[in-house]
Formats: structure tokens, C-alpha cells, sequence
């Protein structure tokens, strides 16, 4: 079993990191949610998302590199999300440092990566990514939009898993030039006058 689908979880990130401690776990092994009741990003925020509507997943990778190159991991999957999101022609995407994937300035999808170390060596990492695909109603937050919200169509999330977990794959592969040449290409550089507002 290369994935295991719960209707309801607390943390898709949490219940994975407390999975591989009991189980050997292949590469790119997954747990998916169709709704987290306390999903998690970045700096210890929420990750809001309505039930059955968006890809809820986090994947156990091992790729050992030293502790000081972890920066790395986030360009990785932050590029993989970026090349899946293009095969579905959606356009004006932005990696927001260190790794929120944008479409213009909206936030389509998140990334939060917590490793497991050993001495200085990353030796494992669960990867959560939360990606919003058919819901199109955000409440009040204004600044999140998901793939129906762009294309006005409707998405099968096991397929859009699946081939999300093998671009992840494929993006492993690469050499860290082009990692890095990628990231910069899409990193989101906000323009003077924006730099100023936030001051």
C-alpha cells in the first residue's frame, strides 16, 4: 500500500511523522484527508479547507543531504507543485518565499516540511502540501483560489494525487542547478512600491 485515504484527520503532517515511527515506509508513501480538523502551515498557522474539495496530503521522502542544504527540499517541492499546476494551464505562477505556490497574487498552495534529523544529516521528511482544487468559496480570505476558480472545471483528487506524487518524484531526480535556476525563474519578487506599503 502506497497511500492511505482518511475521511477525517487531525494532521495529515502529524499522523504521518507518528506512522513511520512504528512502520517501514517506502519512498513517496502518503496520507491523504479529505478534511484535517487542525491542518498545518507554515509558522504554526491554520490550513483552512473545505471537506472532499482539495488535495490534503503529505508525503514520507527520504533524501539525505546535509542539514545546512534543507533549503533545498523547499525549492524541490515547491517547483514540483508549480510543474503539476502547469500541465493544468494555470497561469501567472509564483513560488512567495519560502514556499507558498501562487496564481497571480493568490495563494493556490501551500508547503510545510518538517524533517527528521540525525547528527547533520537530514536523513527523512514528511512533506504536506495542501493545494486548493474545487472549492470556490474562501470566506473571507481573499486571497486564496483554487484550480476551478481559474479553469471552471471540476477535478478528480485521486487522479490529481497520483500525478502530483509523480512529478514529486521526478523533481528528486533532478540535479540542483536546474532546482535552483527554477525556483528563481518563479520566485515572487514584489515590486518597489509594494516593499514600501509593507515597511
Amino acid at each position: 500500500m502506497s497511500c492511505i485515504k482518511f475521511n477525517t484527520i487531525i494532521s495529515t503532517n502529524d499522523y504521518l511523522k507518528s506512522y513511520a515511527k512504528s512502520h517501514h515506509l517506502e519512498n513517496f508513501f502518503c496520507i491523504r484527508a479529505d478534511e484535517q480538523t487542525k491542518g498545518k502551515g507554515q509558522r504554526s498557522n491554520v490550513w483552512k479547507s473545505e471537506c472532499c474539495k482539495n488535495i490534503l496530503v503529505s508525503f514520507f521522502v527520504r533524501y539525505q543531504i546535509p542539514v545546512a542544504k534543507q533549503f533545498l527540499l523547499n525549492q524541490i517541492v515547491s517547483i514540483a507543485v508549480v510543474e503539476f499546476l502547469e500541465k493544468f494551464n494555470i497561469k501567472g505562477l509564483q513560488i512567495k518565499y519560502p514556499n507558498d505556490i501562487l496564481s497571480g497574487r493568490k495563494k493556490i498552495s501551500g508547503i510545510l516540511i518538517e524533517n527528521i534529523i540525525f547528527k547533520d544529516k537530514i536523513k527523512q521528511s514528511v512533506i504536506g502540501i495542501g493545494l486548493n482544487v474545487n472549492q470556490t468559496d474562501f470566506d473571507n480570505l481573499i486571497f486564496a483560489v483554487s484550480m476551478k476558480n481559474l479553469t471552471n472545471q471540476d477535478y478528480n483528487l485521486d487522479v490529481l494525487t497520483n500525478e502530483l506524487k509523480e512529478i514529486l518524484k521526478k523533481m528528486f531526480e533532478k540535479d540542483e542547478k536546474y532546482i535552483t535556476k527554477q525556483y528563481e525563474k518563479y520566485l515572487f519578487k514584489p515590486k518597489a512600491s509594494t516593499l514600501k506599503k509593507m515597511e
